[in-house]
């Protein structure tokens, strides 16, 4: 029988899914190209994000040499600056920086037209954010400047804002103190304003916000505040990562407990729109807005959040653990959101030693192409059909976002297993055939910069343990399952309200 959404949540809480064993495959339609280490400036150096631009390189404004430009992160490794532009990366610049975290984004700013793009790339000033957390010691470029400088007079943690206009030279132009660390930080579409994801535990409960500040005179940034946040159960109530839609007029925050919708029409005067809970996720990392035409529901506007289950520290002993969960917020939904889907990888295992911490990681969506890539460290780099997001499903098997590829190395390749932090796409592209194509850049814990390129189409591939699991099947070698005395069966996501106005996910605030 298939699983319904129902089944496969009982079955994954009962971890029977467990029955059948991970497949021994290394990979499928994507082949490794190349890998790249990161140098070790004060301990082992672990890839993290990564973010993508297209600009000039050239730093004579009479050449316009215009490439697409990656800049990938680290912890304790600083940032590469590489040019993406034709697959195999190629450095251009090296940023010395090591810290505790190494997010990266990157913004441009130059006169832009009415839909918002640079009217003139040489004529544009290019920069990222890198940010630090605290929880390492600093070493490189950040330590001598930001102690010349007199940065860190209040804290040592926070974000450091970098010109790469010469991507050549990348040269630290001013540091943001945040008290509580930096874990990621976003930049506004408007590119004048940082919000800063903190991701403190739930022992900052009564402190719980995103700070906000006007970066508009990069020289001179001025603190706007904090946007505090309501204090939900779990493991923390904090933003762990915030994400903004293309018109910068609403953000979206994964804060570890909770998910906070936000209205930043005003991005100096930022308002709680909703927040909710899911109690089928363990650990909010990352939420992405994203608009679709569903076969099932139409065009609608919906809300993409991943479960890093345990925080990706390797207890969680089954596979899969976290995976993604699909909201609708068309419209007033927003408000109170509707849960319509979740998507699992499909690797089973009964002992996290065999795959390793295999949880849901960082994301990111190709909205034209109705396609996603996302990493799930031990468990390798994924590509995902997002043509439907409505339903429940497993690897490549079910009905909703379904995956078509995937890749990871196994203890004893060369470089070393999979960790993958992150992995992303510059460009997917489909051709007239159905062939979806693109070039691949993960960013691993354990091996460093990793290139790919896939191949494949909408069809997918077959399941990694071949099939859905059988009703009949599952009767005859173990039996009806058996009820504890006194049992009564309940909805995880809780009743509505008298009133019939509260979500069916969590409650408005």
């Amino acid at each position: 029988m298939r699983l319904t959404a129902l089944s496969l949540a009982a079955l994954l809480v009962l971890g029977m899914l467990s029955a059948v064993p991970a497949s021994a495959a290394a990979g499928s339609n994507i082949e490794h190209r190349a890998n790249l280490r990161f140098p070790d400036l004060t301990s082992k150096a672990q890839g993290t994000d990564s973010d993508f631009i297209e600009m000039d390189i050239d730093p004579d404004p009479a050449v316009e040499t215009i490439r697409t430009i990656g800049v990938f992160g680290s912890i304790y490794g600083g940032a590469r600056v590489m040019d993406v532009t034709d697959g195999l990366p190629v450095e251009l610049g090296y940023y010395p920086c090591a810290v505790g975290q190494g997010d990266v984004q990157v913004f441009q700013r130059g006169e832009r037209d009415a839909d918002g793009n640079i009217i003139d790339l040489g004529a544009a000033n290019t920069y990222f954010t890198f940010t630090d957390d605290g929880y390492s010691s600093r070493g490189g470029i950040c330590q001598t400047e930001g102690n010349a400088n007199g940065w860190f007079s209040t804290t040592k943690q926070g974000t450091f804002i970098v010109d790469i206009t010469n991507p050549r030279t990348p040269t630290t132009i001013n540091f943001v103190p945040f008290p509580r660390g930096s874990h990621n930080m976003t930049v506004h579409p408007s590119t004048n304003y940082l919000y800063n994801s903190n991701s403190e535990l739930i022992t900052n409960a009564a402190n719980a916000g995103i700070e906000y500040w006007d970066i508009t005179d990069l020289a001179n940034p001025v603190n706007l505040g904090i946007l505090p946040l309501p204090v939900r159960p779990g493991l923390g109530t904090d933003s762990h990562d915030l994400t903004f839609n293309d018109e910068g007029t609403r953000a979206y925050s994964a804060a570890l407990s909770q998910t906070v919708i936000i209205n930043t029409e005003d991005p100096a005067n930022p308002e709680i729109i909703s927040s909710f809970m899911d109690p089928a996720i363990n650990v909010e990392h990352q939420a992405n807005q994203v608009t679709l035409t569903d076969p099932i529901l139409g065009e609608r506007d919906f809300l993409i959040i991943e479960d890093e289950f345990g925080g990706a520290a390797g207890a969680e002993q089954t596979c899969p653990s976290g995976g993604t969960h699909v909201y609708d917020i068309t419209g007033d939904l927003e408000r109170t959101p509707v849960k319509v889907g979740s998507w699992y990888i499909d690797d089973i295992t009964t002992n996290a030693t065999v795959l390793g911490r295999c949880t849901a990681h960082v994301f990111d969506i190709h909205e034209d192409a109705a396609i996603m890539t996302m990493s799930f460290y031990n468990a390798g780099v994924r590509v995902i059909d997002l043509s439907g997001l409505v339903g429940v499903a497993l690897g490549g098997n079910g009905v909703g976002m379904r995956e078509i590829g995937f890749h990871r190395f196994e203890s004893g390749d060369a470089g070393g297993k999979s960790d993958s932090w992150s992995v992303k796409a510059v460009e997917v592209t489909e051709s007239e055939d159905g062939t979806i194509s693109a070039w691949l850049y993960s960013n691993d814990v354990n091996r460093g910069l990793d290139t790919y390129y896939f191949e494949g189409t909408r069809a997918g591939l077959p399941s990694a343990n071949d099939a859905w699991f059988s009703g009949t099947s599952w009767l005859a070698a173990n039996g009806p399952v058996q009820p504890a005395v006194g049992y009564t069966p309940f909805c995880l996501l809780g009743d509505r309200d008298s009133n019939e106005t509260a979500p069916l996910v969590g409650r408005l605030i």
